[in-house]
């Protein structure tokens, strides 16, 4: 009868959780995901299907993968790629915007590629805007977009892998022959390396993989050590210990975003705030609703292949790895609707090989880009498609049992709360009972939308452009069955427009306990 029927609302947040029992996380966060692929927390609310990536650069000239990228405002067009040349040494090149092409920067010193794995960037502007570059094989170079410079100072490291700029100086560190040193220029001059001069090396007791300045500190991973510096120059730099019980797995893990900076470690993806805390009881990694994922990531994946980027308009970073599944992780960071706190939310990706990748503005506009095994550079961030591959997406929610995991509910209507940011098919399966063989699902339903509104910026006035439709349609479809839990699944496969899924209103009445 229709004074027995009840509403369930659901909130699309929470993101990506495989940690979690069934029971508990169907109760207390109906709106996580059991399956996420392809979505992303978005700023607007609710999970996005992540827009697309366009091969914006072509292709790199040379041979094998790109192995290094940056987006540096003011040096060139502002895009750098690194590749080895099929001949000669000339494997840094910048992208013209104007002929939309590769060109090659004439590199002094004969670097060699053979050997090298990754090329690595720091941006720096002590006068003008500069790169440094780093490959565990050469001497560290700089480029300020008219000329290459090898760092073959006497003091200065042979062939470090790693750079960063801190406090003024230049930091280098990685390499294999001394791996436990971290070189310092003098100030303002990544030419000069001498104590003399202000330049100097640290012995830090350990093997540096990665080293990444956040505020006033530089901090210093081993694999399972941290250390950090602090000072202004050679007379009052000192260095302290952070811990000696973890430390970072993947170089390129090391971002600064919301506010921290974080890492790879042994339990998963740790911010170094929570580090310095290291027994602080209520400490936890930011990774602990996928937990296992990571556990899987660390045992299997070859980390020295692992990749980053972070869209900073989102407060969102990615991560890829080197297997040739061509996936990923994304962790966004926003405020949940219900306890008001900022938190990470997880979801997985797909379909995107990456072997580098990076981010920066150039102006006021945002550029993340990523080479891959081609050689091919691309942006992410454009269209609706992975370089005219169709994107696949999926958002399960847990079983849901509406407080009573033992009472038969009577399921009538589902109603999908979705902005539509163009035209739609989305696939929407209702499932009874933990997919059990004994409980009949109905059939999967196609949630429609057309004709959705166009959003400034992001269409041309033209015949076609449509400004009136709803960016916010609600679909409401008739279901039929019952069950004593029910989830939604949410899949497309297409390279229509992104839609976000922000909420889900389901119908149902009691039925028996039988």
């Amino acid at each position: 009868m229709a004074e027995n029927l009840a509403s369930f609302k659901i909130f699309a947040e929470g993101g990506l959780n495989t940690n979690r029992d069934v029971l508990s996380q169907g109760e207390r966060q109906p709106g996580s995901a059991v399956k996420m692929v392809n979505y992303e927390p978005a700023v607007t609310g609710g999970y996005r299907r992540i827009s697309g990536f366009n091969n914006s650069y072509g292709e790199v000239t040379g041979t094998g993968s790109v192995l290094g990228v940056v987006v540096a405002d003011g040096i060139n067009d502002g895009i750098l790629a690194a590749r080895s040349p099929t001949s000669g040494n000339n494997y840094l090149h910048y992208w013209n915007a104007t002929t939309d092409a590769w060109v090659a920067v004439t590199t002094a010193g004969s670097p060699t590629m053979t050997g090298v794995n990754k090329v690595r960037f720091t941006r720096f502007n002590f006068s003008s805007p500069k790169v440094i570059i780093t490959d565990g094989v050469n001497p560290a170079s700089t480029y300020d977009g008219t000329t290459y410079t090898q760092i073959t100072a006497t003091e200065a490291p042979d062939n470090p892998e790693y750079s960063a700029v801190f406090n003024k100086h230049v930091f280098l560190a990685g390499d294999p022959n001394e791996d436990n040193n971290l070189y310092f220029s003098a100030p303002d001059d990544e030419t000069k390396w001498s104590p003399a001069d202000g330049g100097g090396v640290l012995n830090v007791g350990f093997p540096i993989v990665a080293i990444k300045p956040f505020r006033d500190q530089l901090y210093i991973f081993g694999t399972t050590n941290i250390k950090r510096l602090q000072g202004n120059n050679i007379a009052d730099f000192s260095v302290s210990e952070v811990t000696s019980d973890l430390g970072c797995l993947a170089t390129d893990s090391v971002v600064e975003i919301g506010g921290d900076l974080l890492f790879l470690s042994q339990d998963g993806l740790r911010p170094i705030s929570g580090t310095n805390k290291i027994g602080d009881i209520n400490l936890e990694t930011v990774s602990k609703n996928i937990q296992s994922i990571f556990t899987d990531i660390i045992f299997e994946d070859d980390l020295n292949g692992l990749s980053s980027v972070v869209i900073h308009q989102k407060s969102q970073l990615r991560l890829f790895f080197s297997g040739s599944d061509a996936t990923g992780l994304i962790a966004g960071f926003r405020e949940n609707t219900q306890s008001g706190g900022m938190g990470v939310e997880f979801g997985q990706l797909l379909g995107i090989s990456a072997t580098c990748a990076d981010s920066g503005y150039l102006g006021q506009y945002e550029y993340a880009i990523h080479g891959d095994s081609s050689g091919k550079v691309h942006r992410q961030e454009q269209g609706s498609n992975f370089d005219g591959e169709e994107i696949f997406s999926v958002y399960q929610t847990p079983f849901l049992h509406m407080e009573d995991p033992e009472q038969r509910k009577i399921f009538y209507t589902v109603a999908s709360y979705l902005r539509s940011e163009g035209d739609n098919n989305i696939v929407l399966s209702v499932l009874f009972d933990y997919e059990d063989f004994d409980t009949l699902s109905p059939s999967n339903f196609n949630l429609i939308t057309k004709n959705a509104a166009a959003y400034f910026n992001e269409a041309a006035y033209n015949s076609t452009a449509v400004f009136d439709g709803n960016p916010a349609p609600v679909k409401r479809v008739n279901i039929s069955g019952s069950g004593k839990s029910v989830a939604f699944k949410y899949v497309t496969n297409d390279t229509n427009a992104s839609h976000s899924i922000q909420g889900i209103v389901v119908t149902f009445g009691v039925g028996d306990r039988l």
